[in-house]
């Protein structure tokens, strides 16, 4: 699994519009999801890789569609948080695995652009 910079405070702060969208997150899986946003917030505070290894294997145990609905909504609150106020668009390039865009640092990496559309 590739690691992400987390002396990046923009990664930083991906991490938690993640985890404030999954402290969010009701329904059967809401236990799960507090505590992937835990160990998030542990990453944000430490900045440990660790950490984030853990807290990316948390996010994986989850249903794919739960990840991907996760993922949707973290995007939406990270550019309604660039556009509100006005900081820099919070985006990484796309993996080109669309598999790859359930997991953790997809829905990391994601942050700030607008998921598309079935068709």
């Amino acid at each position: 699994m590739p690691s992400l910079r987390l002396d990046d405070d923009q990664t930083i702060q991906a991490i938690g519009i993640l985890a404030d969208v999954l402290d969010r997150f009701s329904g059967m899986t809401s236990l799960e999801c507090t505590l992937v946003s835990k160990a998030l917030r542990q990453v944000q505070q430490t900045r440990s890789q660790i950490g984030m290894d853990f807290a990316a294997r948390a996010f994986a145990t989850l249903e794919p569609d739960i990840r991907r609905r996760i993922a949707d909504d973290a995007t939406d609150a990270a550019h309604e948080v660039s556009t509100t106020l006005k900081l820099p668009k919070l985006r990484a390039p796309r993996p080109s695995n669309p598999q790859a865009a359930t997991g953790l640092l997809g829905a990391i990496n994601n942050r700030g652009s607008r998921p598309r559309k079935p068709v």
